[in-house]
């Protein structure tokens, strides 16, 4: 009985292993909540970060801030900015006021609309979040009514109205290229939709709250989740936040933000509310680091393995590492000449550089290695890549670089996409959005040319409407469908291209 007791002991208190190879940083004092970080998607540089009233923008990687635009009207607390990827200029935030609101700038904050108004979400979460399947497509809760906008923030729908939780919300999250949403909240547990948020089911309960939902963007059907108060811990879900488990060695911690690396879901971040540490691991949680970090935690923002944020309730932190790899990558791009696609990519200074490895793949998710370029070991000069890939190719094809030092230490790089000018095969996507009210649009694509029919069909079978019906040539194509004379149900959409057959289910809600 001794022996076992010292053994829970230690794995209890496994997490607490401090470790000095990381130091997180204060570099813009401020008041956080929720999740007040976004980074643009093409430059890494510049990183956003919200207090109080105010939105600052760093230009080299969240080194130093300065304010742009005027202040938030009306807001107490920023409690999420997020950026539009496409157009930088363009952000959409989340307010604590009274009451609570959405608003949007298109001139970098010089002028701001209200987009939503009289909403409730003042707790501590983070109230807005984008789908990263369709950037346009946001999601929001107004207590427990669930609300989305599919023009990036301009205008608002309720889809679901007291879908199950009777509390605050704290957390929405959204499984890429999937129907899949997970909600947390304050004192109630986690909340799962399975057809875009228009009927839900609690799947984990709780006394406490859950304060912030992470998924995995390179391994399906991954989650965390952390819990603050009713026992505390660190959830984990393997499939699709149907079922969650506690993960040893959290239990008893009051835990907050969590974070997974979108380029490598090995490496999480989490933290506990106000405990002082922050948990880091490389390896999926076998192993954990912790990282001292002062004030309260409310957010973690991981950009890649070499740049990672943190809102803490005194400001915005950025972890350093010595140990960090000291090749600065300076471009990476592909393009598609003949035959060919070019990989093209420079560094600015290189230390112990082995090499690149060239990785590719289908679905930006599972890559695999296809070639390698030898680095310039240490230099303080500017240096410039090429790598051609001549062999057969999907029609869309990623790639990304796989830095090595020469002690067998590496750093990926964001992946680039490829596509060819034709489709391969024959494709039909899903409507987006779906559900939808009362326009969405059919996408597909055809290999061969030939007689096309897309043509719409209520549940018994009955024929609704002729969307396409002529000759076409090898392309993609995208039809709108105003179904504003039917009535609310599923419908079948099919296209038929000489022997090819393909069908969808679409719900029309009113």
């Amino acid at each position: 009985m001794k022996k076992l007791i010292t053994l829970c002991l230690i794995i209890f208190f496994l997490p607490l292993s401090f470790s000095q190879n990381y130091v997180w940083q204060l570099k813009k004092s401020g008041s956080s909540l929720g999740g007040p970080i976004d980074v643009e998607k093409y430059n890494h540089n510049n990183v956003y970060y919200g207090s109080v009233n105010k939105i600052f923008k760093s230009t080299d990687g969240g080194e130093t801030f300065v304010q742009i635009g005027v202040n938030v009207p009306s807001a107490s607390e920023i409690k999420c900015v997020i950026i539009d990827d496409d157009n930088p200029d363009v952000i959409l935030v989340g307010i604590e006021a009274s009451p609570d609101k959405i608003l949007k700038t298109t001139d970098a904050g010089a002028n701001w609309t209200v987009t939503a108004d009289g909403l409730s979400f003042s707790y501590f979460g983070i109230p807005i979040t984008q789908d990263p399947a369709h950037p346009d497509t946001f999601y929001t809760m107004n207590g427990n009514n669930f609300m989305r906008s599919t023009d990036f923030g301009s205008t608002w729908t309720t889809i679901a109205s007291s879908f199950g939780t009777n509390s605050a919300p704290c957390d929405i999250e959204v499984f890429p290229d999937t129907s899949i949403i997970l909600v947390g909240d304050n004192g109630t547990g986690i909340f799962r939709s399975t057809d875009y948020g228009l009927t839900w089911t609690q799947t984990y309960s709780t006394s406490g709250e859950i304060p912030t939902i992470a998924v995995d963007f390179t391994q399906p059907g991954i989650a965390y989740a952390t819990k603050w108060a009713g026992g505390g811990g660190l959830l984990k879900s393997t499939n699709y936040g149907a079922a969650w488990t506690l993960m040893p060695g959290f239990t008893g911690q009051n835990m907050w933000g969590v974070h997974i690396n979108p380029l490598d879901g090995n490496e999480i971040f989490a933290g506990c509310y106000s405990c002082g540490f922050t948990w880091k691991t490389k390896n999926g949680g076998a192993t954990w680091q912790t990282v001292s970090i002062p004030s309260t935690n409310y957010q973690y923002f991981i950009v890649d393995s070499m740049n990672v944020f943190a809102a803490q309730g005194n400001g915005f932190y950025k972890l350093d590492s010595p140990f960090f790899i000291p090749v600065e990558l300076t471009s990476f791009n592909a393009e598609l000449q003949d035959d060919n696609i070019k990989l093209n990519w420079a560094t600015a200074t290189e230390l112990n550089n082995s090499g690149f490895e060239i990785e590719s793949s289908t679905n930006n998710i599972d890559f695999v290695k296809i070639g390698f370029v030898p680095g310039y070991g240490t230099t303080t000069e500017s240096k410039s890549y090429l790598f051609i890939i001549s062999e057969t190719y999907a029609y869309k094809t990623y790639y990304r670089l796989k830095q090595i030092d020469f002690d067998g230490s590496y750093q990926y790089s964001s992946s680039v996409e490829v596509g060819s000018d034709l489709p391969k095969e024959f494709s039909l996507a899903q409507n987006y959005p779906n559900p939808f009210n009362p326009n969405t649009t059919i996408k597909f694509e055809i290999p061969d040319d030939g007689l096309v029919t897309l043509k719409v069909y209520d549940i018994l079978g009955a024929e609704v409407a002729t969307l396409i019906n002529e000759e076409k040539t090898v392309g993609r194509y995208e039809v709108n469908f105003d179904a504003s004379k039917l009535a609310s149900g599923v419908y079948i959409y099919q296209l038929q291209v000489n022997d090819f057959i393909n069908m969808k289910k679409m719900i029309l809600l009113k």
